[in-house]
C-alpha cells in the first residue's frame, strides 16, 4: 500500500500548506482538522480506509484463492460438465455388452400329431452373436466419447477459473476507483473553506463556485462506484458460486503486480500439448475415425444361435418307440448383408463426420494461436504501461504536485492550478491501477487458454 501512504502524505502536505498560507477562521478551523464526513450508510472503501470487517459478510477471507476454491468445487457448470463424463464412461459398458438373450413360447392352436404323440407347445431360446470384433469397435468409439467429455470438465474449470479471477480483479479494481476519488473529493472539501475565506475577505466567488461543481461531481462519481459496487459484487458472487444470502461482498485488494516476460514460444507450445479445448476436439475426432472402423461392421454377417423345445404327448399306441419324448432342436441363423446400398452410406457419413472432426481440430488450433497472441500482447501492454506510470508519469506527477503546491504558498499559483496538478496526479493513479487490472485479467485469459499457469 504504499501509494496509499504518498498519498496521505500529499493530503497532509496540502493541509499544511493552506493552514499556513490562509489567516481566515475557516482556515483555522480546517487546520485543526474540522471536515465534513461521506453521508453514506456504508462507506465502500479500499481496505486503506476502512477495511470489511468478517460480521459484514458470511464468506471469510476474501482473497482470491477463497473464490477459486469455492466457485471450482460448487459452481453448477462444473458438476453438469463432470456428471455427463461420468454419464458417457457408465455408456461403455452397455455398447460393449451382448444383445439380450430371447425366450419364445408357442402353443400350438391344433395339435400336430406325430408317430411319437401330439406336440402341443414350444419353448425356444435364441442369442444373438455379433461380428467378432464389433463390440470392441463400438466400445473404443465409447470410450473416445468419454474422454472428450473428460476434457469438457477440464474446459469447464478453467472458464470458471477464468471468469472467478477476472470479476475479482474488476472488483479491486473498483476499490481503487473509490479510493482515489474519496481522496480527490477530501482535498476538495479541505480547500473549500479556505477559498471560502477569501471570499468573505473581498476575493471574487469564481474560485469558490468551481470548487462547489467540482465537489458535485466528485461526489456523483463516487455515488455511481457506489451503485456499481452491487453489480460487480453479484459478479463475483455469481463466478464463484456463492449462496444468496452472502450480500455485498467485501472490497479486494488490487497490488501492483510482479510483472514477467511471456515467452510466446513456450506458451504456444503449452497451449497445443495441454489445451483442454484442444483436447477435446482431439477427442472427438479420434472417436469418429473409429466410428468409420465401426461403419465397416454393417456389411459383415450377424450370427445367431437358438435351442428348441416341443412338448409332445403320448402316442395314441403305449407301445410305440418314443412315446410322448419330447424333442430338442439346435439352431443357426446368419444376417445376409445384401443391402450394400446402406453400407456404404453409412460409411460415407462416417467418413464424412470425421473430416468435419479433423476440419474442426485444425481450426480449433487457428483460434487457439490467435488468441494467445492477442493475451500475450496485451499482457505485455498491460506491463509495460505499469512500469511507465509506476516509474516515470506517477514520480512526475507528484514532484509537478509539490511544485504547484509551493507556488499556491506564494502566490504565484492559483488554487484551480493545485486542484488541475491534483486532478492529474490521481488520474494517472488510477490509469496504473486500470493497468495492473488488465494485467491480472490478461494472465488469467492465459491460464484458461494453456490450460493452467501462464508463467
Amino acid at each position: 500500500m504504499q501509494t496509499t501512504h504518498r498519498l496521505s502524505a500529499l493530503y497532509a502536505a496540502a493541509t499544511l500548506a493552506l493552514s499556513s498560507c490562509a489567516s481566515s477562521p475557516a482556515a483555522v478551523e480546517l487546520s485543526q482538522g474540522t471536515r465534513r464526513p461521506l453521508q453514506f450508510s456504508q462507506r465502500a472503501v479500499a481496505p486503506a480506509f476502512a477495511p470489511v470487517t468478517p460480521a459484514q459478510h458470511a464468506f471469510t477471507p476474501a482473497d482470491l484463492d477463497s473464490y477459486l476454491s469455492q466457485g471450482l468445487e460448487h459452481h453448477p457448470l462444473i458438476l453438469a460438465a463432470r456428471a455427463d463424463w461420468q454419464a458417457s464412461h457408465e455408456r461403455a459398458a452397455q455398447v460393449t455388452a451382448w444383445p439380450e438373450p430371447k425366450l419364445r413360447y408357442s402353443e400350438f392352436l391344433e395339435s400336430v400329431e406325430t408317430r411319437t404323440g401330439p406336440q402341443e407347445r414350444r419353448f425356444a431360446l435364441s442369442q444373438a452373436i455379433p461380428f467378432p470384433g464389433r463390440l470392441s469397435a463400438a466400445g473404443r468409439v465409447q470410450e473416445s466419447s468419454a474422454l472428450a467429455m473428460k476434457e469438457r470438465v477440464g474446459v469447464a474449470r478453467l472458464e470458471i477459473a477464468q471468469r472467478i479471477e477476472s470479476a475479482y480483479y474488476g472488483y479491486a479494481f473498483l476499490a481503487r476507483e473509490i479510493e482515489t476519488v474519496e481522496g480527490l473529493l477530501e482535498l476538495m472539501r479541505g480547500l473549500e473553506p479556505v477559498i471560502q475565506g477569501r471570499v468573505r475577505t473581498g476575493a471574487g466567488q469564481e474560485d469558490l463556485l468551481r470548487m462547489q461543481v467540482e465537489i458535485g461531481r466528485l461526489e456523483d462519481d463516487l455515488a455511481s462506484h457506489q451503485h456499481r459496487r452491487r453489480a460487480l459484487s453479484a459478479r463475483l458472487a455469481e463466478a464463484a458460486h456463492l449462496p444468496p444470502t452472502s450480500g455485498l461482498l467485501p472490497l479486494a485488494v488490487l497490488e501492483v503486480p510482479e510483472t514477467l516476460p511471456v515467452d510466446s514460444a513456450r506458451l504456444l507450445t503449452r497451449a497445443l500439448d495441454e489445451s483442454p479445448a484442444l483436447g477435446e476436439l482431439a477427442a472427438r475426432l479420434q472417436a469418429a475415425g473409429q466410428a468409420e472402423e465401426l461403419a465397416s461392421y454393417n456389411k459383415k454377417p450377424g450370427f445367431s444361435v437358438s435351442l428348441d423345445y416341443i412338448q409332445t404327448g403320448d402316442a395314441r399306441s403305449p407301445s410305440t418307440l418314443g412315446s410322448g419324448e419330447d424333442p430338442l432342436a439346435v439352431g443357426l441363423s446368419i444376417s445376409l448383408p445384401v443391402w450394400t446400398s446402406s453400407y456404404a452410406a453409412a460409411e460415407r457419413e462416417a467418413r464424412q463426420r470425421a473430416r468435419a472432426a479433423r476440419e474442426r481440430l485444425d481450426a480449433g488450433r487457428r483460434v487457439l494461436e490467435a488468441d494467445l497472441a492477442e493475451e500475450i500482447f496485451r499482457v505485455d501492454d498491460a506491463a509495460r504501461r505499469i512500469v511507465l506510470f509506476r516509474d516515470s508519469l506517477l514520480p512526475r506527477a507528484r514532484e509537478s504536485f509539490k511544485l504547484t503546491l509551493s507556488s499556491y504558498r506564494t502566490a504565484r499559483a492559483g488554487v484551480l492550478d493545485l486542484i488541475d496538478a491534483e486532478r492529474a496526479l490521481f488520474e494517472l493513479e488510477l490509469s496504473m491501477w486500470r493497468a495492473c487490472r488488465d494485467y491480472y485479467q490478461g494472465r488469467a485469459r492465459l491460464k484458461a487458454l494453456v490450460g493452467g499457469n501462464s508463467r
